[in-house]
């Protein structure tokens, strides 16, 4: 089960870090939770803002049958857009992995693997979402979070069971079919195969079709060649 073993922290620099450094001292689906996190990251090594108010935790697994990132990210991705649509909410994953609001980024999702002599040993998967946290003005434009949404704080402990709850019952029904999570997945993602976007190649502008879309890359036909999109950055909304 996921969080049966639950650590809560006041302030830490990131809770992946936490678990990166201190795995051997968890079980398998222990969570640690931050209540703010001074160094919280995202994709690629970019920063997270996380004061007190958000929801700032990771989840350790120790796999006996090892699964590729990208099913972790897809799965917490669909719990947690699955939840915040219960509370009438209609968030969507916008590609590969960060959940958005009407334009805004609310949460973001971080896997990482810990390996000991070129083995993976571990999995701790990192969540950021934006609960009761003020969005500061320099990050109005691009982010928000769920008390902005429905103008009432939520809790922060209902939402850290569903998710988690909900993930559990995700990886336990489809972790020996994980091309139907890959299907659940694209139902909820912005863009979707055969939109129309522009994208960003070689600091030029150009507009194209969505061919097909993979975990680490958007496959555009522009004039009738294929052009691989590989970061989020890439796409100009």
């Amino acid at each position: 089960m996921i969080g049966e073993e639950i650590e809560v922290l006041y302030e830490i620099d990131s809770t992946n870090e936490f678990l990166k450094k201190n795995y051997k001292s968890f079980h398998d689906g222990a969570i640690v939770v931050a209540i703010k996190q001074t160094a919280g990251k995202g994709r690629m090594g970019r920063s997270w803002y996380s004061p007190e108010g958000g929801l700032w935790y990771s989840v350790l697994f120790k796999p006996k049958i090892h699964l590729n990132l990208h099913v972790y990210t897809k799965i917490f991705s669909i719990a947690i857009i699955e939840v915040l649509r219960k509370l009438k909410i209609k968030v969507y994953i916008k590609w590969p992995n960060d959940i958005y609001y009407s334009g805004k980024k609310i949460c973001g999702i971080l896997p990482e693997a810990i390996s000991v002599n070129n083995r993976v040993v571990a999995i701790v998967v990192g969540i950021g979402l934006n609960v009761n946290n003020d969005i500061p003005p320099e990050l109005k434009d691009i982010a928000i979070s769920l008390k902005d949404i429905l103008k009432k704080k939520v809790k922060i402990t209902y939402l850290l069971d569903s998710i988690n709850k909900h993930a559990w019952n995700l990886l336990i029904s489809y972790r020996n079919e994980t091309e139907n999570i890959t299907k659940i997945w694209k139902k909820y993602l912005v863009p979707r195969e055969g939109d129309k976007i522009k994208v960003n190649v070689n600091n030029e502008i150009v507009e194209g079709t969505v061919l097909k879309i993979s975990e680490d890359t958007l496959y555009v036909d522009v004039g009738g060649k294929a052009i691989g999109v590989q970061s989020i950055h890439q796409i100009i909304d």
